[in-house]
């Protein structure tokens, strides 16, 4: 799926958004990393722009979140109207894209973190795919909890 900068703000209010709450062992299973995947594929497949949010309770501080969404470029969704002809020529149509998105006190300085996992939105059942967000999330546990561990000190 191609869109331009002005196509994809027109379908983010139909985008398809699903949200859960887990634990810290159970978002890095791949029973929870083949269904965040999967409701990303289903999504872009029936031509929606989507977003798969798991809210994971941490032992300490607030929940992290932890986020698949699409893009044309490694900016959330909800700031997207950064878009606008700020960092994108607005008459070029631009992949879709697959992010992951972090976001939590004591994650980083920012509070965000924010990769690509796939170039297309369309590849998002692909082992490969699954394999590096498995990844990529543990990662991002484990300075998060490094972060906040470090704070109490």
């Amino acid at each position: 799926m191609k869109l331009n900068v002005a196509d994809y703000l027109a379908q983010l209010p139909n985008a398809r958004h699903e949200q859960t709450t887990t634990t810290t062992a159970k978002v890095q299973q791949a029973v929870a990393i083949k269904s965040a995947l999967s409701f990303m594929q289903e999504a872009i497949d029936s031509g929606y722009l989507a977003q798969y949010e798991c809210q994971v309770k941490v032992k300490k501080g607030d929940p992290l979140s932890v986020r698949l969404e699409n893009n044309l470029i490694n900016v959330p969704m909800q700031d997207a109207e950064r878009l606008n002809g700020k960092l994108l020529n607005k008459d070029e149509e631009y992949p879709v894209k697959l992010y992951m998105v972090a976001e939590g006190e004591s994650l980083n300085k920012s509070g965000l973190r924010i990769d690509e996992l796939a170039a297309d939105a369309s590849a998002a059942n692909n082992g490969d795919v699954a394999a590096k967000f498995q990844s990529w999330i543990a990662d991002q546990l484990a300075q998060l909890i490094e972060n906040r561990s470090n704070d109490q000190d």
